[in-house]
């Protein structure tokens, strides 16, 4: 937890922009002195910058002043969540849900686009490894077993959970990665937003991938 006296300070860097040192010392209650010792701090951990100059009207020396880095952003509330569903909502409405399929569709097309290619003679067991690191690239928790005669890819963590939760059509994203990178069709047999805790494809063997 930061300590409050350095949360002051950037919040009230965020709220106003710049500052120069006296300005923060008269928002704090602290001495320049003081004030200096938390900027340094803040510094070191990289989420302010003293890059710009403010010289002053009159005579005398120029002064630092102090600026929020991009790094001090997640330090701040967000909410990408609630206007992810603002759009998805709007889109449906304009585009009807066969619409929202198409966009996510398309998007899974780019994402296919950047996966790594089988490699000559490569084994299966070696593509389901890239598969999963692949997944886990993109911000999934993934691992993949084999159970009986198939092959189980589970997902333990999706970075799109909160929204499949409403729009399920999210899902299509990493189930055509799965589907490209081994050429073939996965059935789902478990999924993160119902009260499995997890999603988990099922790929039944034989597997032929794109070799030379």
């Amino acid at each position: 937890m930061m300590q409050i006296t350095r949360r002051h300070i950037i919040t009230y860097l965020n709220e106003k922009g710049p500052a120069t040192v006296d300005e923060l010392a008269q928002v704090v209650g602290l001495t320049p002195m003081a004030v200096r010792h938390h900027l340094n701090i803040l510094q070191v951990d990289n989420l302010i910058t003293a890059s710009v100059i403010r010289r002053h009207d009159g005579p005398g020396r120029p002064s630092q002043v102090y600026q929020l880095t991009e790094a001090a952003d997640p330090l701040f509330p967000t909410d990408y969540h609630g206007l992810t569903d603002y759009l998805l909502s709007e889109l449906t409405t304009r585009l009807g849900a066969e619409g929202v399929v198409n966009i996510f569709e398309s998007i899974a097309a780019r994402l296919v686009h950047e996966v790594p290619p089988p490699k000559p003679q490569q084994t299966l067991e070696n593509r389901l490894d890239e598969v999963v690191g692949f997944l886990n690239q993109k911000g999934f928790v993934s691992e993949w077993e084999v159970r009986n005669d198939s092959y189980l890819i589970h997902t333990y963590s999706c970075p799109y959970r909160q929204v499949a939760k409403k729009y399920s059509e999210v899902c299509i994203l990493d189930k055509q990665i799965i589907s490209t990178m081994l050429n073939t069709a996965p059935a789902r047999t478990a999924c993160l937003t119902s009260a499995d805790g997890h999603c988990t494809y099922q790929i039944s063997k034989p597997i032929e991938l794109f070799m030379e």
